[in-house]
């Protein structure tokens, strides 16, 4: 007899529900939706320029700022501008009483009309110690006349004395020759007495020669002691002349200088108008109003012209081998990006011995938004290099190690976001310098970050391009 297998009721209902829920669930998995892309915003990188550089805070100076002085003591009579008013260089600022520069005028004028006079007075002297001077030497013509005529009359008595002298010897000769024959008896008496008389008429013409030649030695040096006397005189004269012309020549200088003196004075006069030396605009006027006394070279107000600008900073020293004339600087406004661009102009010699730091100077273009001795945040540009610039908020950190999302493409062409670690660099406005990680052409996500993880399935809302 065969035994039948019996199972019981609760178990086979058990068996029928779990073969039931298994089912179930196997149809529930295999029926399960895949998940929907999320729509971002793609950006595509491109190369860049990587700016190494360093903030400073510094000080404005205006290129052109003049403090405005009076370069005479005077009250002030009349203020024509207001202060915080652009003016133009020449405009009139204010003006002073000139009543001490006009008696100064007045005095001058007065010294100028008698150094005049008194160059007259030199000129007459001049002209009356010249006509002296031509009648000496008209004088001193006439004696070397006379003296040239008195020293010929002196040479032609000498050569009557010198005949006179040998006719004497001739009749002295002949006196012996006839007092010997008559002697002899071989002439008559007669012939002795003629020529002794020759001999004594030759004796005397010898002496009235001599005395003629004294006569006219003594012409000689009459006439020339006159002429030496002529030319003392004449020599006098001439120092005379010379006294007069430098005395002329001083009273032309006195002229000159008095009406220098005066002209001077007249500029005095004009210094009591004060204008504008450069264009600017006007400062506040240090509490001076009309009627206030001005001394020279006191302060009356300001006038600055802030078209141009010197940023003052301080570079620690560590950084002086970088520093050189030329380096690039942006001026940074309250967002922190550049408003304005110059140029390092000037480096220091000197070491600031307090903060062991060396002053540089900044020139640049004001474009209107910025006053002089003003703070100011610069940024000092070492150099640039190429490289990838990605904005701050599409960056995100996991662990201390920032890193993006970027759109690739699977082998069904869908977008998945991949999240690349990446490594950074400086703040560079309001982007992040990439130095590893991502590369130019890379697309990355910007938008909806905190939606996404690793291999996030993707699709691109939006297509922009950032371009540096």
């Amino acid at each position: 007899m065969k035994k039948s297998s019996f199972i019981p009721r609760n178990i086979v209902a058990t068996m029928s529900v779990l073969a039931i829920s298994i089912s179930g669930c196997s149809q529930e998995k295999t029926e399960a939706p895949t998940p929907q892309p999320i729509p971002v915003s793609l950006t595509t990188l491109q190369s860049g320029q990587l700016i190494n550089s360093t903030e400073y805070v510094g000080t404005l100076e205006a290129v052109t700022r003049v403090s405005l002085a009076p370069e005479i003591n005077g009250r002030i009579r009349s203020i024509v501008v207001q202060e915080g008013e652009f003016v133009t260089q020449g405009q009139l600022i204010a003006e002073l009483e000139p009543t001490q520069q006009e008696e100064e005028v007045f005095a001058a004028s007065a010294n100028v009309q008698s150094q005049i006079a008194a160059y007259n007075q030199a000129q007459s002297e001049l002209r009356q110690r010249e006509g002296e001077r031509d009648s000496t030497s008209s004088q001193v013509a006439g004696l070397r006349a006379d003296v040239s005529r008195a020293e010929a009359n002196l040479k032609s008595t000498l050569a009557d004395l010198q005949r006179a002298s040998a006719d004497l010897e001739l009749a002295q000769v002949n006196f012996d020759r006839s007092k010997f024959l008559v002697d002899s008896g071989v002439l008559p008496t007669q012939d002795l007495d003629d020529k002794t008389r020759d001999l004594s008429s030759a004796k005397a013409t010898v002496t009235a020669r001599e005395e003629a030649v004294q006569g006219a030695r003594s012409q000689v040096q009459t006439t020339k002691e006159s002429l030496n006397s002529a030319l003392s005189n004449l020599k006098v004269a001439d120092a005379r002349i010379q006294g007069a012309k430098s005395n002329v020549d001083r009273a032309r200088a006195n002229i000159d200088q008095s009406r220098g003196n005066k002209g001077s004075i007249e500029q005095n006069l004009i210094f009591n108008r004060i204008v504008a030396p450069v264009t600017g605009i006007v400062g506040d006027f240090n509490a001076k109003k009309v009627g206030d006394y001005l001394r020279q070279g006191e302060a009356l107000t300001t006038i600055t012209n802030n078209d141009k600008f010197l940023l003052n900073i301080n570079v620690p020293i560590e950084n002086l081998p970088r520093l050189k004339i030329g380096l690039p600087v942006q001026i940074l406004g309250d967002n922190n990006t550049p408003v304005a661009s110059g140029s390092v102009s000037f480096i220091s010699p000197l070491t600031e011995q307090n903060n062991q730091s060396v002053t540089v100077k900044i020139s640049f273009e004001n474009d209107g938004s910025f006053k002089d001795e003003k703070y100011v945040r610069a940024r000092l540009i070492w150099d640039t290099k190429p490289g990838i610039l990605i904005p701050t908020n599409v960056v995100s950190s996991l662990g201390g190690q920032k890193f993006v999302f970027v759109a690739q493409k699977g082998d069904n062409e869908a977008l998945t976001a991949k999240q690349i670690p990446i490594t950074i660099g400086g703040i560079q406005g309001q982007e992040y310098q990439v130095l590893s990680g991502v590369n130019p052409g890379d697309r990355i996500v910007t938008s909806r970050i905190l939606d996404l993880r690793n291999n996030t399935p993707i699709s691109e809302a939006e297509l922009t391009s950032s371009t540096q």
